[in-house]
């Protein structure tokens, strides 16, 4: 039997849920940057499951929302608030288009072919809603038409670029036979992609490594902002026994773990680890002369 989520549960899990498309996510870290930056010494990487992190981090962040008045008593307003929630969206995009096992690499540029073949459904969507918003105007039905002739992706980015365009300019007319919000998204998504401007690009990451280390940094600043979170609302609901109780019972003791470069070598030790102490030499022992012994008196020549 599933668990039923309350409509509190609901809505935090919407608030705080993972960002679809690479713009998204960059006005998102964009506005974490400066505090990310001021808090964050040390970039750390997970000591367990990632989404395991994320869950605990929500259930605080529900709790800051029900406590939120004796949090603003005690210098935790609707800033800190709101930064904590955008760390959660952060870190659940981050862990789904960079996470570990058999998801890692799950937003990657496609091949031309097959960014081409995804984009027809969209393509031939749009155009139904066009055939009937304008049944009446074919000169103007027969601009969503346009189909790519060349099978290049300098084609295909043109063409996707003008029909968003045209979409967004008789939006009213094709609103009212289907057109959708979250279809004109979709659209900009496959420009985002056919056009190369895919996370990696967008972000100035060059490799899955880079994506990496952008990736634990999240979880740190996440896992730090769920650490002021706890602290002030066991600090704000000191006299409420229930509040007090469940900030309490967050814990990040086991989210995060300090990053340590390679060993060179099996004798290597960790640069965390103090140097062994050498044993003082001991002091050499004086050498007692043994006396000489005497030698045999040989007669004299003749």
């Amino acid at each position: 039997m599933g668990i039923e989520l309350s409509q509190e549960q609901h809505a935090v899990l919407k608030e705080t849920r993972a960002v679809a498309s690479p713009a998204d996510f960059q006005a998102l870290l964009d506005a974490a940057r400066p505090e990310m930056d001021r808090i964050v010494r040390e970039v750390m990487e997970p000591s367990q499951p990632v989404s395991t992190t994320i869950t605990e981090l929500r259930d605080l962040y529900l709790a800051v929302v029900q406590y939120e008045a004796a949090l603003a008593s005690k210098a935790y307003g609707p800033e800190r608030r709101a930064l904590l929630r955008g760390a959660i969206q952060l870190l659940d995009t981050a862990n789904l288009w960079f996470g570990e096992g058999k998801r890692t690499g799950a937003y990657q540029v496609r091949p031309v072919e097959q960014v081409i073949k995804a984009s027809r459904p969209w393509r031939a969507r749009l155009k139904a809603f066009a055939d009937q918003a304008f049944a009446f105007e074919p000169d103007v039905a027969e601009q969503f038409a346009d189909v790519n002739t060349s099978g290049t992706l300098a084609e295909e980015t043109s063409d996707i670029a003008m029909l968003l365009r045209l979409a967004t300019q008789h939006q009213a007319r094709l609103a009212p036979v289907g057109l959708t919000e979250e279809f004109l998204r979709e659209g900009n998504a496959l420009l985002d992609e056919v056009s190369g401007r895919d996370l990696l690009g967008i972000l100035g990451l060059r490799n899955r490594e880079e994506a990496m280390v952008l990736r634990n940094s999240i979880v740190t600043y996440a896992t730090l902002l769920g650490n002021e979170a706890r602290a002030a609302g066991v600090n704000a609901c000191w006299d409420l026994p229930e509040g007090k109780r469940r900030f309490s019972a967050t814990s990040f003791r086991n989210a995060l773990r300090r990053l340590r470069p390679r060993r060179r070598g099996s004798a290597a030790a960790a640069p965390d680890e103090p140097a062994p102490v050498e044993p003082k030499p001991a002091d050499p022992k004086p050498v007692e002369a043994k006396p000489a012994e005497p030698r045999p008196i040989e007669p004299a020549p003749v």
